[in-house]
């Protein structure tokens, strides 16, 4: 989904907001200026998609004719403590959303936030300055603050320095800017995949790092009901309570699953039933659930037969996620009454390990997800090379899927294509290296096994730091041309295979692209805008030079396909090929002189 896309579809929910309230007064104060109705519009867009309610209206403060609007409210977090939250919602328009959010505007916000705690007086409406008087009181009680800037435009750390000087200078606040798109990833993480991002209207803590005081279940009162394996790495199996489970999500959410190879999905048929057995058969629900595996990265040496809370540091839950959120679902939708009876009859096993480094935690999470049908990739899903490609995915029509069927739900114009498939292209296009496409497809897949686990790992090789969203989407439109046209006089006589002439259409481009445009044109990048532009006629005409060209060159090696036992390329190496054609010096005009 381009921002553009994106854009479109958030401007249309604004517009449906300002006609529901086109009563409110500050709709109709503004009614000739659409910009400012927009920035309010948004601010309402913002809350109830983090908050999921109505309401805020009371909180909303008029701005000073500038496009920008401001909330200022407070909530509590998981101990009871009051934070404050300032929103500032800046309206940009169509033709600024490509832009970038300007240093100064971040500047100016930091004003105003570093005024507004200082309780300097401000030339604010009514609404607005009763709010700054509690937020006043609860500064002087040092209180907490969260400052967030709202902006329809790109922010890509213009401003860092001068944010990190004023968070140094007020140590219970904390400033954010929410640009596009952080917008468009978390609506995508909602809309399309069905889970929640992380939202930064709640204090959320790094679940992998925070100390965590776990209440354990005690039901035989001369202190058993746990068990504890010490050799090779210290592990017990605890029994927990809904409450537990509730208050853990409460306080980390989602980010209890980054080690998992799944997320809990927000709506599923599997979680309706765990969920139901909890409302409706809550006694049973021990019996008919497998319970949870977590990971912590230190726990007691030993625990007291009379201990009822251990301290951990850090959890992560890799298996048991749906376990997890339907159990929170569960009680979180409950009243007081059916709370009390939750606690009394459900229990919940945990498996909980003590980490023992990258690879111990990797196969435990493999092996305790072994009765699911999840793949090698799966396990790949969480790294941050798998996370960076998707992100800069969502900024074209072609969303790189990173585990299998985490979209619930496509856009139009957008087109999911899963890692595996990336990664082939790839590994024939950009590295050259089509023989391995082969392999993949006729031996072993290698491209999610990591060389450590096996010499002939392919996953290192492909998904690093210096790979690039942008070069595979290249591999993969090119390869779509050439599999679309493909040219069956020459099967007959060699098994060509298109992965090695997708490994030969790089050498080609270039060549022939730094022949027209000079060596400082960004090839990948062009071939990218004219495919969109459907402008192909060159790539196929590449193609068609190659196919010639490759049969010409097998023949004069002396290759003669024999009837049944054809010659196949990735026999012959590939390099020889691209030696051959950056030794021709009239391939710009063999190419454009075909017809097709």
């Amino acid at each position: 989904m381009i921002t553009k896309d994106f854009y479109g579809i958030i401007d249309n929910e604004l517009n449906t907001i300002i006609e529901e309230n086109k009563n409110d007064i500050y709709i109709k104060k503004h009614h000739s200026a659409i910009d400012n109705q927009k920035s309010y519009a948004l601010l309402i867009w913002f809350l109830q998609f983090y908050r999921k309610a109505n309401g805020y209206f009371n909180s909303l403060t008029d701005g000073n004719n500038d496009k920008s609007c401001d909330i200022v409210f407070d909530r509590q977090n998981n101990k009871g403590e009051k934070i404050f939250y300032i929103v500032q919602s800046k309206w940009n328009n169509a033709k600024n959303v490509e832009k970038e959010t300007s240093k100064d505007e971040i500047l100016k916000a930091l004003t105003e936030f570093n005024t507004i705690l200082k309780n300097e007086k401000l030339d604010v409406n009514e609404r607005l300055a009763e709010r700054l008087k509690e937020l006043d009181i609860h500064v002087k009680a040092n209180g907490e603050v969260k400052f967030i800037f709202l902006s329809l435009a790109h922010y890509t750390g213009a401003a860092d320095a001068d944010i990190k000087t004023f968070k140094k200078s007020h140590p219970k606040t904390q400033f954010e800017v929410i640009d596009i798109d952080r917008l468009k990833s978390d609506y995508i993480e909602r809309t399309y995949k069905g889970i929640s991002p992380i939202n930064p209207l709640e204090k959320q803590e790094n679940a992998e790092t925070s100390p965590i005081d776990l209440r354990i279940e005690r039901l035989n009162k001369n202190g058993g009901n746990i068990i504890k394996i010490e050799k090779p790495f210290d592990a017990y199996i605890f029994l927990l309570r809904p409450k537990m489970i509730h208050e853990l999500f409460e306080k980390f959410n989602f980010g209890l699953f980054f080690k998992n190879v799944r997320n809990p999905l927000l709506e599923s048929k599997f979680n309706e039933q765990i969920e139901s057995t909890a409302i409706n058969n809550p006694a049973f629900f021990w019996y008919y659930n497998n319970g949870i595996t977590g990971i912590t990265n230190l726990m007691p040496n030993e625990i007291r037969n009379e201990a009822e809370t251990i301290k951990l540091s850090g959890l992560q839950i890799i298996n048991g996620a749906q376990t997890v959120y339907a159990v929170y679902r569960a009680y979180e939708n409950a009243g007081s009454d059916k709370r009390l009876q939750l606690d009394a009859d459900i229990l919940i096993t945990l498996r909980l390990f003590r980490s023992g480094g990258t690879d111990f935690d990797l196969n435990v999470t493999r092996f305790t997800n072994s009765q699911n049908p999840v793949t090698d990739r799966d396990f790949h899903a969480n790294d941050d090379v798998q996370i960076r490609l998707q992100e800069e995915s969502f900024n074209t029509k072609i969303w790189y899927e990173k585990r299998q069927d985490e979209f619930r739900v496509v856009p139009k114009r957008v087109e999911v294509v899963h890692n595996n498939i990336f990664g082939g292209v790839y590994l024939a296009y950009q590295l050259q290296e089509s023989d391995k496409v082969y392999e993949n497809a006729n031996i072993k897949n290698m491209t999610f096994i990591s060389i450590k686990d096996n010499k002939d790992g392919l996953y290192e090789k492909i998904f690093n730091e210096k790979t690039k969203f942008e070069d595979m989407l290249c591999a993969y439109y090119v390869f779509d041309v050439i599999n679309y046209y493909q040219e069956s006089i020459f099967e007959e006589l060699y098994e060509t295979s298109l992965y090695s002439f997708l490994a030969l259409m790089r050498p080609t481009f270039d060549k022939y692209f730094n022949s027209k445009f000079g060596e400082a044109i960004n090839v990948n990048r062009h071939l990218i805008k004219i495919y969109e532009n459907n402008d192909r006629a060159i790539i196929r005409k590449c193609y068609i030079f190659l196919k010639h060209f490759v049969k010409k060159m097998l023949e004069q090696r002396g290759f003669i396909s024999i009837r049944g036992n054809p010659v196949r390329l990735t026999d012959i190496s590939i390099r020889d090929f691209i030696q051959d054609i950056q030794r021709l010096e009239n391939l710009p005009e063999e190419i454009e002189n075909i017809q097709i």
